[in-house]
């Protein structure tokens, strides 16, 4: 039983309530029960549910050893006001939750109701549009577990900042930086970055081509789909977001040292694309990409046309009914689609191998002439480098004497001759007559 600590700052009893909420409905056993000589399938007693969300809350460091049963049942009354239990037999709100051997299942319709624990983000909206959502939020929770109500609320606010008139949520001097806090710190703590560990070498081999915009596009469609499906999502509601509050002229400043656009780069690059043996140098790749996704993510998250046509005409083809003709010796079928050609496992490894070392050299001479970075920082930067790619890096200093040239050594100023190196050269002592008187 995970539980992840909500840390101090604005709505914590709302995030404390959709984390224990999302808890209990995952992890909650559920099976059969008999009452009155009756089979009741996937549901819990009252006395079963108390135990569990109990031992759940005393393990969870938001709350502590110290909870009581009674608090817990309390919390569970709570449960059932708020449509998230419900009595088997469909009753919900009409008697009260008491610790015994009475049968409860999930509210299964409560994820198409229940906002109103967002409403401290959420934007008003027509009926029809806010209902269209809510089913789409409450498919994605049981098929794939989406995105907290919370977070979603709190990135449709920012998003469309102030985009009606009669816009009415609770506000005050800060509010918008506090909601960006709020959804910066959800995607801070991903175990994850959303274009996963798996294909980071995918991704930076792209940014070679980005000269070519159109090609990129291509090739970001393509590895994009190979996202798990809530990657892809969440990766979507991201890039929308930010795009908008970038090019929202009404939205106030949300930091004080930088502009719109240099903070959502800086903020969320690392949560997007980052290796698994983190290094400064990913910084840099991280902030070139998230750049060019959030101008193009209407059309990098899209299908590629020509695949999505190809398959279209497969399916259909295969769909078919197939006449044949007397005589007729051959069958007439579509070609196999041409956009997938098989490679051998040895190209393959040749391409994964060299294919980023393009990006890599690029972001090297960046590294090289920035004139920003003094030469002590500069070779701290190259050392890393050269850890992390020694091949690249020996590629473009192949030898010691060309990596020199480019800190060339200071020339040492001659010491400078003392004074009494101009007077006149020490004479030995010459012997003279004798003292003796």
């Amino acid at each position: 039983m995970e539980h992840r600590i909500v840390g101090p700052g604005p709505y914590r009893a709302t995030r404390l309530w959709n984390e224990t909420v999302e808890l209990f409905r995952a992890k909650m056993p559920l099976r059969k029960h008999r009452c009155r000589f009756k089979s009741y399938e996937h549901c819990f007693t009252a006395a079963e549910a108390v135990d569990w969300l109990h031992e759940l809350l005393r393990c969870s460091q938001n709350f502590g050893p110290e909870v009581t049963r009674k608090q817990t049942v309390q919390l569970l009354k709570k449960f059932l006001k708020n449509h998230v239990i419900e009595d088997i037999k469909g009753k919900w709100g009409q008697e009260d939750f008491e610790d015994n051997r009475h049968l409860y299942r999930w509210h299964w319709k409560k994820a198409l109701l229940d906002i109103r624990f967002a409403q401290a983000f959420t934007v008003l909206e027509p009926p029809k549009s806010a209902c269209l959502r809510a089913m789409t939020k409450a498919v994605a929770f049981f098929l794939s577990q989406e995105l907290p109500h919370w977070v979603l609320s709190a990135m449709k606010c920012l998003a469309n900042w102030p985009n009606c008139s009669d816009l009415k949520q609770p506000t005050y001097l800060g509010f918008e930086k506090d909601v960006f806090k709020t959804i910066a710190d959800y995607y801070g703590h991903l175990k994850e970055p959303l274009l996963t560990f798996h294909l980071f070498d995918a991704f930076v081999s792209v940014l070679g081509l980005l000269q070519k915009e159109k090609v990129a596009v291509e090739a970001f469609q393509i590895c994009c789909l190979l996202l798990p499906p809530e990657n892809r999502r969440k990766l979507q509601l991201l890039m929308r977001m930010m795009a908008r509050i970038c090019l929202n002229k009404e939205m106030p400043p949300l930091c004080d040292g930088f502009g719109t656009r240099t903070l959502m780069v800086q903020t969320f690059s690392h949560c997007i694309l980052c290796s698994k043996d983190e290094v400064d140098l990913d910084e840099l790749l991280a902030a070139r990409l998230v750049t060019f996704l959030m101008d193009n993510y209407q059309e990098i998250l899209k299908v590629p046309l020509a695949l999505q046509t190809s398959i279209e005409e497969r399916v259909a083809h295969l769909r078919r009914v197939q006449i044949k003709y007397p005589g007729a010796d051959m069958d007439i079928t579509l070609s196999a689609p041409s956009f997938c050609r098989q490679i051998s496992p040895e190209e393959f490894e040749y391409q994964r191998s060299y294919g980023s070392q393009e990006p890599l050299a690029a972001l090297l001479e960046e590294v090289i002439t920035d004139a920003k970075l003094s030469n002590k920082e500069k070779k701290k930067k190259l050392k890393q480098f050269q850890k992390s790619y020694p091949e690249v890096y020996q590629e473009r200093f192949p030898t010691p004497e060309s990596e020199a040239l480019l800190f060339p050594e200071k020339r040492k100023p001659k010491p400078q001759l003392l004074m009494w190196a101009l007077k006149k050269p020490f004479q030995p002592f010459q012997r003279t007559g004798s003292f003796r008187m």
